[in-house]
């Protein structure tokens, strides 16, 4: 039996409506489409977890010269959802659609995007697979591995994630969840992601924009220093 959220009208009624509440998702997904640069005609903008296409329509109506568009997603359902809004609200764009599934299927495109995006997937992909903290960071290790290699050097990852509650414990060994905001960024910048600063963050939700570095340029660890979150 299929989990509910693998439903693509499910997804849409329940996705907006966790943690934060239902009238702050709008302002969050608005939040990134405000902080990425100009898209237009040479454009590549991927969207990897891009479900039912929410956030790559939002930025594609904000920028709807943007060249090209990839949509990443393993559940077959949710893809056709994306794929038939994106066609028909962008028809000048090049589409291409692409069943993955992040660390996992590592047959994806290399070093095309010019901008990748990931609307709330890290955490919870990471969370509901289960297994210990030590598991869940390998998966996520992989996956930042699969976004840095989609990246064209020096263009930017931006991350939308809901981060763990401030009471959650556990280290390596203890059941897997999700990241507070040091760690997230630490294994953002463990990945080879430099600079990692946060554009947005609200209660529990957070906006990271995270650059590839240009070819041949090092990637040195730096915890520190990160720019002031913008905040509601």
């Amino acid at each position: 039996m299929k989990e509910p959220w693998d439903h693509p009208d499910w997804y849409d009624l329940h996705d907006t409506t966790w943690t934060a509440g239902p009238e702050r998702e709008p302002e969050h997904y608005r939040e990134t489409v405000i902080a990425i640069p100009p898209l237009d005609r040479a454009d590549h903008l991927v969207d990897v977890g891009a479900g039912t296409g929410k956030l790559a329509l939002l930025v594609g109506r904000a920028y709807p010269r943007v060249g090209h568009i990839t949509l990443i997603e393993p559940n077959p359902d949710k893809l056709a959802r994306a794929e038939e809004r994106l066609r028909e609200a962008m028809p000048a764009s090049e589409l291409r659609v692409v069943r993955a599934a992040l660390g996992v299927d590592h047959a994806l495109p290399k070093g095309e995007a010019t901008l990748v995006m990931a609307g709330s997937v890290l955490m919870p992909t990471m969370e509901l697979g289960g297994g210990t903290l030590e598991d869940g960071r390998r998966w996520l290790r992989a996956a930042l591995a699969d976004v840095r290699e989609l990246l064209q050097p020096g263009a930017p990852f931006y991350d939308i994630e809901t981060l763990a509650a401030p009471w959650a414990r556990g280290g390596a060994r203890d059941p897997v969840r999700r990241l507070d905001f040091r760690e997230l960024v630490q294994e953002l910048e463990d990945a080879g992601f430099l600079p990692v600063d946060c554009v947005y963050r609200f209660r529990d939700r957070v906006v990271l924009r995270a650059g590839r570095p240009l070819s041949g340029a090092p990637a040195p660890r730096i915890t520190e220093g990160l720019g002031p979150a913008r905040s509601a």
